[in-house]
């Protein structure tokens, strides 16, 4: 390629005056550039040093993934109730723990299975824990399920499984030797009876076997991305230390949100289980695509001539800033979330803009610098026939555009008509919250709750209960007789009734069993019926008395309602920034209402998928999922990542094409050109995210799982219908619509995304630059 020869003779001042002038994003960028080595050495101090500090003050503490009570929010009804009652006096701590023990044959009657039962129970009695150097027994108040009174429903209707209760003594480290030697226990009555099922329902246990499946996905998210992205990468770039430089950013970008969350959970709140996997899911993506927009961006520009110092340059001004961009973008739209007076919701949303935020931090600092001290070497270990230059605007894309936009009509009701099919489903989402039953059975306490569905179909663990004020008055101890009678009437409601009194007397807490399970819509209309009917009835009347409703289906009924009333403020929220975001950097009404309703299509689609594959069923046993209610907080977090990251690619877009229009071309060519010289990118790009996003539909997790496929078909129906069809289609029909401005928005200022390319601003001396072949 020949000599680039800058035109106009800049004095010193001048150039010094133009710098000046530069966006603050390209000013950092060829600071990082100039001071290369030094900025390299810090970010690598700064991202480790975060993670191994937040190890140093003990990790990242999780909250419990179920729990078997409810939250302590008082945002919700089921949570204030259990305050309430313990705010009255000392709640009974005792830890209690329950083994399920059945025969898939043999009931209580024969007497081999009886001695069985007789040889555990008094396994039970015999087993000690080591507690400060002392054997203990393990267990207390062990109850024997055959002495216990019919109503108790500890004996299965079929007689061939029962429920053993017992406590654990102690607190804080007692209480952990003792849940310890739990598994051990467990393991020995198997082994002296191999023939009977015998599982623990703790939820202590049952966490720490969640907690590990979640780390043990993580790890093995890492081991199965990282080399899909390696692989892409090289094919995106036909380079290996061109692919590699991407994966750097990306781990140390993970390293330092790792770090941000574990200080965060170890100095203000325990953090959801799952942040940690939100934050590979969405940090490894962007990271990567970051990478991919900026070194592809100066890779062109090195062989188009430029010298290296004025190719990071260009490549800071344009797709840095258009990645500066996209990330305030995403991380705007994230912290939409905070809307929502969830704490751990909030955790999760705290890992998700560190790992953004860090990620655009190394792509203005950390890329310049590192492509500052690679130079040409970035296109080193070139591999054959991958490694050689296409041109611009060429491939597959380029052809499908063209053909789009000689027939806009058709190519957009095509395209709509199939997104709204495919959104259809979203009319019929039943959201929900995971409990044992969703998680693998690989769980032991997930086997225990099937055996009791299996055995117990009346209902067995899950109680409605209804925490009374002033029962220690004559007038409310009968409404809580009457109350009681009332909730039997209920169908799908039914006995024993148990009334517990708090210390102090003056709080009761009334339980009766509850059939199905905490995602049953029935068992939410139930829930609804006994609040605003029932409890008004019978309290009505009596001054003073607060009856509030609890239990883990009212919990459910909580956490569902929170998030369906709340998700309005949150899309209302996203999609006017949105609005205001694309008004202000394309000054155009028109662009940013069309791109939210292209956005609201992909995003319906995939709403749409999700429901007719984790509601329906439809590939569960491919998948390896049991079909159930989507997660309450999936959509609206779906939501908000989505709008975030199709940014990135509307935005990208968009720039090219306003860039060549603002260069003399017609809007049907800009638009034609501006996909087409972005199309390798965009499909390098998305497969990355694609990619990323679906190896966590592999994951053993339901809850990972959707948040995996959500993304992972929105992208794709973003990268491929939306880009490639449904945007040029609307901008061939709207022609200079596009760009239309009314007039009392014309005072907006000027903001460009993609600085232009100015070749009065080459500050080195032209260099001959021969393109990779």
């Amino acid at each position: 390629m020949g000599l680039r020869r800058p035109t106009g003779n800049l004095t010193d001042s001048s150039m010094a005056d133009r710098r000046a002038s530069r966006p603050w994003t390209v000013r950092v960028a060829a600071w990082s550039a100039r001071h290369r080595w030094p900025v390299v050495a810090l970010w690598f101090l700064l991202t480790i040093g975060l993670f191994v500090g937040s190890l140093a003050m003990g990790g990242t503490l999780t909250a419990d993934a179920v729990d078997e009570e409810a939250s302590e929010d008082p945002t919700y009804e089921a949570a204030r109730a259990y305050d309430l009652f313990g705010a009255s006096g000392t709640r009974d701590t005792t830890h209690r723990t329950l083994f399920v023990v059945g025969d898939p044959v043999r009931t209580l009657d024969d007497s081999a299975y009886a001695s069985d039962l007789d040889d555990i129970l008094a396994r039970m009695a015999a087993h000690s824990t080591v507690v400060d150097g002392t054997a203990e027994p393990t267990f207390a108040e062990v109850v024997d399920p055959r002495l216990a009174p019919p109503e108790a429903g500890l004996v299965s209707p079929d007689r061939t499984t029962v429920r053993i209760s017992a406590a654990l003594p102690g607190d804080g480290a007692e209480l952990d030797a003792r849940l310890g030697s739990l598994r051990g226990f467990l393991a020995e009555a198997r082994a002296a009876h191999p023939g009977l099922r015998i599982h623990s329902l703790d939820g202590t246990l049952a966490n720490d076997d969640i907690q590990e499946l979640v780390n043990g996905g993580l790890d093995a998210s890492l081991r199965l991305t990282i080399p899909l992205t390696f692989l892409i990468l090289v094919v995106a770039f036909g380079a290996l230390i061109a692919a590699i430089v991407p994966l750097v950013l990306a781990a140390t970008a993970l390293l330092a949100a790792f770090g941000v969350l574990g200080i965060y959970s170890q100095t203000i709140d325990p953090v959801s289980p799952y942040a940690s996997q939100l934050i590979v899911l969405i940090g490894l993506a962007v990271a990567v695509d970051y990478s991919l927009f900026m070194i592809t961006r100066y890779r062109t520009e090195r062989r188009h001539g430029r010298p290296k110092p004025d190719a990071i340059r260009v490549a800071s001004a344009t797709a840095g800033r258009a990645v500066f961009f996209s990330g305030l973008a995403v991380m705007f739209s994230i912290a939409g979330l905070f809307l929502l007076d969830d704490v751990l919701f909030q955790s999760m949303a705290i890992g998700t803009i560190s790992v953004v935020l860090i990620a655009v931090i190394g792509s203005l600092t950390f890329l310049p610098a590192t492509l500052a001290i690679l130079g040409d070497g970035v296109d080193r270990l070139r591999v054959p026939f991958l490694g050689r230059h296409r041109p611009e605007g060429s491939g597959m894309w380029a052809v499908v555009v063209r053909a789009v936009m000689r027939r806009p009509v058709i190519a957009f009701i095509a395209a709509a008509s199939l997104l709204l099919a495919i959104a259809v489903p979203t009319l019929r989402l039943h959201l929900g919250q995971s409990d044992f039953a969703s998680f693998p059975d690989s769980i032991d306490a997930v086997q225990g709750v099937n055996l009791l569905d299996e055995k117990w179909p009346e209902g067995s663990t899950l109680a409605l209960q209804v925490v009374v004020t002033h029962a220690d008055q004559p007038g409310t101890q009968a409404a809580i007789e009457t109350l009681a009678a009332r909730l039997l009437e209920v169908d799908g409601l039914s006995g024993p009734t148990e009334t517990q009194p708090s210390a102090d007397g003056t709080v009761a807490l009334l339980s009766v069993v509850m059939a199905g399970g905490q995602n049953d819509l029935r068992n939410r209309e139930i829930v609804r019926e006994v609040r605003e009917t029932i409890v008004p009835e019978v309290f009505g009347g009596m001054s003073g008395v607060e009856a509030l409703v609890t239990g883990r289906a009212a919990f459910t009924t909580d956490v569902v309602d929170f998030y369906s009333d709340g998700m309005p403020q949150v899309i209302g929220f996203v999609l006017a920034l949105s609005f205001v975001l694309l008004l202000v950097a394309f000054r155009s009404i028109v662009i940013p209402i069309k791109a939210i309703l292209l956005n609201l299509l992909s995003t319906g689609a995939a709403f749409g998928l999700l429901v007719f594959v984790f509601q329906d069923g439809h590939g569960a046993d491919l998948l390896g999922f049991k079909p159930g209610p989507i997660e309450a907080f999936v959509p609206v977090f779906i939501f908000t990542i989505l709008f975030g990251l199709s940014m990135d690619y509307h935005v990208f877009i968009l720039t090219r094409i306003k860039e060549a229009r603002d260069h003399g071309l017609s809007t049907n060519e800009a638009v034609a050109r501006g996909i087409s010289i972005t199309a390798g990118t965009i499909t390098s790009a998305a497969a990355i995210m694609v990619t990323v996003f679906a190896v966590f539909v592999t994951l053993e997790l339901v809850i990972i799982k959707q948040l995996g496929f959500g993304l992972a078909v929105a992208v794709f129906l973003d990268a491929t219908i939306v880009r490639s069809v449904l945007l040029p289609a609307t901008m061939r029909l709207l022609g200079e619509w596009n760009w239309w401005l009314p007039p009392f928005l014309r005072w907006l200022p000027e903001v460009t995304i993609e600085g232009d390319v100015d070749e009065r601003e080459v500050e080195s001396p032209p260099v001959a630059v021969h393109s990779p072949t």
